[in-house]
């Protein structure tokens, strides 16, 4: 079986007491899907994101790699910050690791980690800069349709 596994994670400050242990549990499910070679053969990758406020460090890509060494050592830099509002920019993303990574294997799985939900009063009665949802136009219904339409399996988790 090939596999492309793909991590989203919520990167900003809120996730400050939370991220390295995010981090570590990653990094376990990374080393146990290594262990399954050869019945197994993963490719893993990452995309963390922050808020629009965050500008250029508003996303973190990695592409998927098959060398969980390299993974792991991308991983190892990512760290809390920034975010302004409660909510954060979960569908950009969700949407950048949709549309910005090289999916190429038959089984796409993608693990979304999280403490915050998306703009918009749909999601949230916290404080949002963007009470009528994502600045940029996505909507959940969107961003899910392309995932299915791409073959990818969502799980979550929030935290």
């Amino acid at each position: 079986m090939e596999v492309d596994l793909c991590f989203v994670m919520d990167c900003t400050g809120s996730m400050g007491g939370h991220i390295e242990g995010a981090k570590n549990s990653i990094k376990k499910v990374v080393e146990y899907m290594e262990n399954m070679e050869p019945a197994i053969k993963i490719r893993v990758g990452f995309c963390g994101y922050r808020d629009h406020c965050d500008g250029s460090n508003r996303l973190q890509i990695f592409d998927f790699t098959y060398s969980c060494d390299e993974f792991k050592n991308r991983l190892s830099g990512v760290s809390a910050s920034g975010g302004g509002d409660s909510p954060e920019d979960v569908l950009g993303g969700l949407n950048a690791a949709v549309t910005s990574m090289t999916w190429r294997n038959p089984t796409r799985v993608l693990l979304h980690i999280c403490d915050c939900p998306p703009h918009g009063r749909r999601f949230n009665n916290t404080d949002d800069d963007y009470p009528n949802g994502d600045p940029n136009g996505l909507t959940a219904e969107q961003v899910l349709r392309e995932m299915q339409s791409a073959g990818i399996y969502y799980g979550g988790c929030h935290l």
